[in-house]
Formats: C-alpha cells, sequence, structure tokens
C-alpha cells in the first residue's frame, strides 16, 4: 500500500518517544559538514532517524535515489526527503515518474526551493505526499511538461514561468501538488547558515514541512501535555523547577510578553524572570478562563479571560506600578511554540490601553489638543467590558456582538433606517427573514442610544 506506516494510534514524542523512528533523508548540493546543522538537529529533536547526502553528479545522484527506492526495509516501512535548491529539482522530477518508486517506499517528498518543478497540473504518483516551498524572489522557475505511461517515459520540455504570486497572505498556490510561495525571500531562505534567511518564512515552512511529514507516517502529537504542565507551574503550582522543565534546550528558549516587552531569552534569563518577578507576582484573585484552543502542527494558540485585582505588584504586566487595588479583567491570547515535545517560545498578548483604564492610568476623556483640534473627543479604548462582552457571549450565545458605541455616527440615522425596513416588510415579503434581523438590530441602537 502506497504511504503504509505504523498505525495512526501509536504514540509519538511521547513515551515511546524514541520507538520505530521514521527515516527522513535530508540532500543538497552542499557537502554535509557545509550543510545548516539546526535544520539536521530539528528533524533529530522531532523525533526523525536523519541521515544527509549530497547531490555531487546528477547522473551518480539519479542512481543514488533509485537505490533508496529499491532497499530492503522492514515491512510496511517507509521513508521520506527534503532537499533543497537543485537536489530538490531532480527529486522532484526522478519520483515524478511511477517507475522510479515501485515499491511505493517513498511515503513523503519536501522540496525547498528548486529551480525546476513538474507540471503543476499533474500529481506525484504512487500516494507520495509532496510539499514544494517557492522562494517568489527568484522570480522565474523551470515547468518541465513531460508524458508518461507505466513502463514508458515520454518527451519532455521545459518552459520558463514566473513564479506565481500565493493567495491571501498564507501563500498557498493552486497546483495539483500543495506550493508555498515566499514572497520578497530568495533561494536558501530556510536555511540558518546562509544571509538569505529569513526567520519568518522559514518558521512557516518548518511548520508546513512537519505537518507534512507527519501526514505521510499519520504520526500524531499531543501538543496540550507539555503546554497545560507549563500553564500549571506558572500559575497555579508556582514551582519554578516544574516550569523551567517544560521548556526545550535548543533551540533557544524564550517568552515575550508582548505589550510590556517582559520575559526572558534562555534558559537562565527565564530562571530568572520567573523567580524573581513572575511566579510569586500573581495575586491570588488571579483567574484564566479558557474560551478557546487552537491546535496546529507545532503550535497551540490560547484564548483566555484573564481577572484579578491589583493587590500586589505585577512586574510581567504592569512593571513599576505598585499596587491599586483595582479589579482588571481583559481577553488575552497565547501562542505557543512546540519543538521536540518542548516549549521553545511563547507570544502573549493582550490590551494594555485596556489594562490602563481599569487601574485608574488612562482617562479616556483626556485627549490631546492637538487631537481635540482634529475632532477627537474621546480615546477609542474599551474596559472590562470588552472581556464581558465575549465572556457573557460563550453563556448567553450570542457570541459576544459587536456594540459600536465608539463609532459617533452608529446611532444618527436608526430612525430613518427602521421606516425604510418596515417598508421593505410590506413591499418585499421575500425578504422576511433578513429584514428581522435588521429590526432587532435597530431597535438595539435605538435602545442604547436611549440610555
Amino acid at each position: 500500500m502506497a504511504g503504509a506506516g505504523p498505525n495512526h494510534r501509536e504514540p509519538f514524542l511521547s513515551e515511546d518517544f524514541n520507538k520505530s523512528k521514521p527515516k527522513l533523508y535530508i540532500t543538497s548540493e552542499e557537502e554535509e559538514e557545509d550543510f545548516d546543522q539546526l535544520t539536521i538537529e530539528a528533524w533529530k529533536t522531532e523525533g526523525f532517524d536523519v541521515e544527509y547526502f549530497s547531490m555531487g553528479n546528477e547522473k551518480e545522484y539519479r542512481t543514488h535515489l533509485r537505490a533508496l527506492a529499491n532497499q530492503e526495509m522492514p515491512a510496511c516501512d517507509t521513508f521520506g526527503i527534503v532537499a533543497y535548491g537543485e537536489a530538490s529539482s531532480v527529486c522532484l522530477d526522478h519520483f515524478h515518474i511511477i517507475d522510479n518508486n515501485p515499491s511505493f517506499k517513498l511515503c513523503c517528498l519536501i522540496a525547498y526551493y528548486p529551480t525546476s518543478i513538474p507540471d503543476p497540473r499533474t500529481r506525484h504518483p504512487g500516494g507520495v505526499h509532496v510539499l514544494v516551498h517557492l522562494a517568489e524572489g527568484d522570480e522565474i522557475i523551470g515547468i518541465v511538461k513531460q508524458t508518461q505511461m507505466v513502463a514508458i517515459q515520454g518527451k519532455r520540455r521545459t518552459v520558463r514561468r514566473q513564479i506565481p504570486h500565493g493567495m491571501g497572505t498564507g501563500g498557498y498556490v493552486k497546483y495539483s501538488y500543495p506550493t508555498y510561495s515566499y514572497p520578497g525571500v530568495s533561494s536558501g531562505f530556510a536555511e540558518n547558515d546562509l544571509e538569505e534567511y529569513d526567520k519568518i518564512s522559514a518558521d512557516l515552512a518548518w511548520t508546513r514541512s512537519l505537518a507534512t511529514a507527519r501526514r505521510a507516517w499519520r504520526r500524531d502529537v499531543n501538543l496540550e501535555r507539555v503546554h497545560e504542565e507549563n500553564v500549571q507551574g506558572k500559575f497555579f503550582t508556582q514551582n519554578l523547577q516544574k516550569t523551567m522543565s517544560t521548556y526545550t534546550a535548543k533551540p533557544t528558549p524564550y517568552v515575550t510578553h508582548v505589550p510590556t516587552l517582559t520575559g526572558g531569552i534562555g534558559a537562565d534569563e527565564l530562571h530568572d524572570f520567573y523567580g524573581h518577578y513572575f511566579l510569586h507576582h500573581n495575586p491570588g484573585s488571579l483567574q484564566l478562563t479558557l474560551l478557546s484552543r487552537t491546535i496546529g502542527t507545532d503550535r497551540v494558540v490560547d484564548e483566555l479571560h484573564v481577572a484579578f485585582k491589583h493587590t500586589t505588584e505585577m512586574p510581567w504586566i504592569l512593571p513599576g506600578v505598585p499596587p491599586t487595588k483595582k479589579k482588571v479583567e481583559i481577553l488575552m491570547v497565547s501562542i505557543v511554540t512546540v519543538r521536540g515535545g518542548k516549549l521553545a517560545h511563547e507570544y502573549i498578548y493582550w490590551d494594555q490601553a485596556s489594562v490602563l483604564l481599569q487601574i485608574g492610568l488612562l482617562n479616556p476623556d483626556l485627549v490631546p489638543e492637538k487631537a481635540k483640534r482634529r475632532g477627537v473627543k474621546r480615546l477609542p479604548v474599551v474596559g472590562r467590558e470588552a472581556a464581558h462582552r465575549r465572556l457573557e457571549g460563550n453563556e448567553e450565545g450570542d457570541d459576544g456582538e459587536a456594540t459600536n458605541e465608539l463609532i459617533p455616527d452608529w446611532y444618527e440615522d436608526s430612525d430613518d433606517d427602521e421606516e425604510e425596513i418596515e417598508d421593505d416588510e410590506e413591499e418585499d415579503g421575500e425578504n422576511e427573514e433578513r429584514t428581522a434581523r435588521w429590526v432587532k438590530r435597530l431597535r438595539r441602537k435605538i435602545t442604547k442610544r436611549a440610555k
């Protein structure tokens, strides 16, 4: 069977972390000692049995690829390839021919910035999980068109095409095999030791590559467990050693509370930050309520309702501010990156203007004179009502609807709008359901205006 592998229920990155490691080959034109060692270590950390080989002469290289596809392996075992540059072009072309993967042992092929790709309207045969990363800065790519039947390879021709601009903000390209285009970067953007390295594009590509590899081997990863252990240690048991044990050693871990830029980089700094400025600087009234959780390939994103009474100094959220005895309620978003079953990076976001408003350090009516001359009457910030609205939405089923109270003209034409809607009800019976929704919304506007 194509893509066969261990049963999908087998644990991965768990107690059986080192059991039956998937075989992954990394290849490029460079010799092993010249290739990015951090990339090799990253795959090993995720539990793969990694072996590197360089491209060299193309004819010999293709012979080596055929040998890999015909190698003796335990029953149902498969292998994957992560290729870079010209090596990725050759791999994509070679395994696009069904005869070159006769036993379907290749289950995964990930190509970084190839100079040429197979016809985007076709698929790789044999159930191979293919992923292509294109560097949009390279501008031109070759499209190889070739007719093929079993045991028969037709004529080949290569045409030059502009590298496509990906869709939306994710860079997805509408090809028959999964392809992503990364704007503003050139070949080498995913290798840490090259000048072309681009961290944002490299991180996006890594997440997509890891997801493809895990799908190919049908491996599930429990990211929630280590994340929950970290939250437990930080906020509830306040155990420094337990908290630090949840962080990875490589790559260098870091935590950033974005609104205040507090946190730490590296194990020593994080140890100092949590030990002296976090664990014992949260009031007993602190409450965390998880509103939603999104789990990706290597990330956990939490949406939280956070409530506390500011009865103690809190250097991570209100550095340098003595206790105000004020109650605070905010929404917080935590984005955690996991590497090899441990926390690597964490970014935490919240509305700091709302916090300052609630503790009395920000008055929304104190508008700078220059802003007043431009017609600004009030600072566009809200207090705990934002968190209330989201929390009440969960309880009452209204999904935390917006009020638009800060938009100056929102309620001015409510009466006229209601009359128009009533006319529409009489004239068009087919729009009854849509009209009813408008009436409900406008009546709510009028009620709030009257208050």
